[in-house]
């Protein structure tokens, strides 16, 4: 785990965590983009933690976008963006199969 700033804003940088609950409709949003843009929603979702960039998922997010033109990564995209819409977390933050 490591701190950096971003301009006036520190976040977090976690390295072991991989799929990123998020909450409600954003996972959904993750799942469509993940099927039409290969990667970019697993980039944009391993943003989404609470303790701050997910490093392992945006490995996985840049590597879907590069293997994309080889097919794989349009699979594994959409595979992994199914992986974060199962594990979309509620408000009183269970985790729940929408």
């Amino acid at each position: 785990e490591s701190i950096f700033e971003l301009g006036k804003i520190k976040t977090r940088m976690v390295c072991f965590e991989t799929i990123v609950p998020v909450h409600g409709c954003p996972g959904l949003f993750i799942l469509l983009l993940n099927i039409f843009f290969p990667g970019v929603g697993t980039i944009i979702s391993s943003c989404m933690g609470r303790s701050g960039i997910v490093c392992t998922q945006l490995l996985i997010g840049i590597l879907q976008l590069l293997l994309a033109a080889f097919l794989i990564g349009w699979i594994w995209s959409i595979w992994w963006g199914c992986l974060i819409y199962g594990k979309v977390k509620d408000t009183h933050g269970n985790y729940h199969r929408p």
